[in-house]
């Protein structure tokens, strides 16, 4: 597979695209990339379930083994027969098939979600077990339900070494999983309650009431079932953008209005960069969702092109990120240099698709 490097910043540019997003200069070098072919470690045989080329931490393959693993320890941690591996085996299959019945029953996750996994087994098993993962992004956050109840498990677990009962590390162990499991399902309970993947909505900000608000409306092309299979992971990736793009819009043409009252001529002047911005942004969308919803086939230009949109309407929204954070920063302050810095950027950056389109 081949690539491009810009020859002036050295940004790796996707092969449609006949500039650099980053610089905007139009002189590449091209390198060969070699594509490195699927080939499963012993780790993922051992661990994971491939969807489709996605590898995902198997949880009955994970429990079969643990219970295994547990069993067998007996023999050298408690004294246990040797008959004990045995037993161990038996019982880390009927856990496995246990696990394949429920594996089946449970639909197959999300192509967003399968992308957010095979970071390698540590972190992988690190997210099973003290992260909750988002079923619609694909996102991880921190499970305080997780943490808390692994905690649980080693006070009791603590404690129960320490009692005069002579306890084996069995009895150890069942004694710490008794107050976990009833921890870990409180909170569970709770987590579906809160949803904490719902993100808060912005605090509104006043403004005044003669400046008229305008908002892109994307208009969605007819869709047609082929096109929208064929590339459905980068139409889920648009529709997100154009969400995310939504609501920064908003927030900056707000802060716009706070740090320059209109009507001052700076106010004028960047009102002018945002709407040209959100223009810019809104073409490309529209032109990525009309190759998605009209195309029959699949087709390695049409793909890199797709891509290469995607690519303009990130760095778009990159520079309304660094443009509002700027604003916040400088709220109280009159030195406008690097706001000012950052309006020449987004100007280039738009007449650099311009000329690109």
């Amino acid at each position: 597979m081949k690539t491009k490097t810009c020859a002036k910043c050295g940004n790796e540019v996707d092969m449609a695209g006949k500039f650099c997003p980053k610089c905007g200069s139009s002189e590449f070098r091209q390198t060969a990339v070699v594509v490195k072919e699927d080939n499963p470690t012993l780790v993922h045989k051992l661990f994971y379930w491939n969807y489709d080329g996605y590898y995902m931490l198997a949880k009955s393959k994970l429990a079969g083994i643990t219970s295994f693993i547990f069993f067998a320890s007996m023999v050298f941690l408690a004294g246990a027969p040797p008959m004990m591996f045995l037993f161990g085996a038996v019982i880390g299959a009927l856990v496995f098939l246990l696990g394949i019945g429920l594996h089946n029953l449970v639909s197959k996750p999300s192509k967003a979600k399968r992308e957010y996994n095979d970071y390698g087994f540590i972190t992988d098993l690190k997210h099973f077990l003290l992260f909750w993962q988002d079923k619609k992004t694909g996102q991880y956050v921190l499970s305080k339900t997780k943490v808390i109840s692994h905690l649980v498990f080693m006070l009791f677990a603590i404690i129960a070494s320490f009692m005069p009962l002579g306890l084996n590390i069995f009895s150890i162990i069942l004694f710490g999983l008794f107050f976990e499991v009833p921890a870990f399902l409180i909170g569970t309970g709770v987590h579906k309650i809160t949803k904490p993947f719902t993100p808060k909505p912005e605090k509104e900000i006043s403004r005044p009431k003669q400046i008229p608000k305008t908002k892109p409306v994307v208009e969605k092309p007819i869709e047609t079932p082929v096109g929208t299979e064929l590339y459905s992971g980068y139409k889920n990736q648009i529709e997100r953008l154009i969400e995310e793009y939504n609501v920064k819009e908003k927030h900056t043409r707000d802060l716009i209005a706070k740090r320059f009252e209109p009507p001052q001529l700076t106010y004028t002047r960047f009102i002018g960069v945002v709407d040209k911005s959100t223009q810019m942004f809104t073409h490309q969308a529209d032109s990525a969702l009309t190759m998605i919803n009209l195309a029959n086939e699949y087709s390695v230009k049409i793909e890199e092109e797709i891509k290469s949109k995607i690519t303009i309407m990130k760095n778009i929204t990159s520079k309304l990120d660094d443009l509002t954070n700027e604003l916040v920063l400088t709220i109280d302050k009159s030195d406008d240099e690097d706001i000012n810095n950052l309006f020449d950027d987004m100007s280039n950056l738009i007449k650099s698709v311009s000329d690109y389109d």
